[in-house]
């Protein structure tokens, strides 16, 4: 079944049909709600790291303006990608360190931004020695209450890594030098930064580590934001792991709204028993239509 044949109902009514009325209004509408998020991914870190390109290697057509020469980011650009049933919007980030005046405006930028972002990939560029701005720009972050855990770190341009004349143009692979050094950076951003997620290396030209890296983008999203973002890739990093990922985070959604909406009914131990019923098979049914929907 596939999404031409979308129904506004997630599950059939006819489950419900011992809920009270307004419990199962609850119900249909946080479903419908749900299906129909649409989650907001920032991008951020200095000038020239990669970002635009990152982003518009994943999704199609490509949503960022992407410039050789001079940033192209001068106030957070929000661009939306949609299938006609489900969007996502990407917040490409105009970079730190340009000038400290820039810097200074684009730091409270990121704080106005905070708090409507479901995930903030932070990209530093592989071959990049100074990484203070970026430093400075995410502890700022830090402090004013931006969790770690909402922050995936990725090294970009791997390809550009030293020595960059070893890399192997005809499988788009690092040598064994260049191997060593992208890990030695990994560690580097992991003594630096203590980021939550792990850290991979990738070339977004190259194609690099791209869907070992979408892998890890999917895993760390909020479960509510995994599937939108899972729809909107380009169809060859839609690999099972992604989707198995999405699945189960809708999955786990579908089961706290349903454990939310009939809270106040578990008193009655007859009800607790059928609820009990009805949510192992309205877990099971939500993992077989993910492809309905998403």
């Amino acid at each position: 079944m596939t999404n031409s044949s979308h129904d506004k109902r997630l599950f059939p009514k006819k489950m419900f049909s011992a809920l009270p009325e307004d419990v199962y209004r609850n119900l249909s509408f946080r479903f419908d709600t749900m299906i129909a998020y649409e989650p907001f991914i920032g991008v951020m870190g200095k000038t020239g790291a990669g970002k635009s390109s990152l982003c518009n290697t994943l999704f199609s057509p490509p949503p960022a303006s992407v410039d050789a020469v001079k940033g192209c980011s001068r106030r957070a650009q929000q661009y939306k990608t949609s299938d006609g049933l489900h969007a996502l919007n990407i917040v490409d980030f105009p970079g730190i360190g340009e000038t400290p005046t820039l810097d200074k405006i684009y730091a409270n930028l990121y704080q106005y931004w905070l708090n409507k972002l479901d995930l903030i990939v932070w990209v530093l560029k592989a071959d990049d020695r100074a990484w203070n701005d970026d430093i400075r720009c995410y502890r700022r972050l830090v402090s004013q209450g931006a969790g770690p855990a909402r922050f995936l770190f990725v090294l970009s341009q791997a390809d550009k890594i030293e020595p960059c004349r070893e890399w192997d143009a005809a499988t788009h692979e690092p040598s064994k030098q260049q191997r060593q050094n992208l890990q030695e950076k990994v560690a580097q951003v992991n003594a630096v930064f203590s980021p939550v997620h792990p850290v991979l290396a990738v070339s977004a030209s190259e194609g690099f580590n791209i869907p070992r890296w979408v892998e890890t983008l999917i895993a760390v999203l909020p479960d509510k934001a995994s599937s939108a973002v899972a729809r909107q890739l380009e169809p060859e990093y839609r690999t099972e792991k992604v989707t198995t990922t999405a699945q189960e985070g809708f999955t786990r959604v579908v089961g706290d709204i349903f454990d939310e909406s009939v809270e106040a009914l578990l008193g009655s131990h007859t009800l607790r028993k059928w609820l009990q019923r009805v949510r192992y098979r309205l877990l099971s049914l939500a993992k077989l239509l993910w492809h309905r929907f998403f």
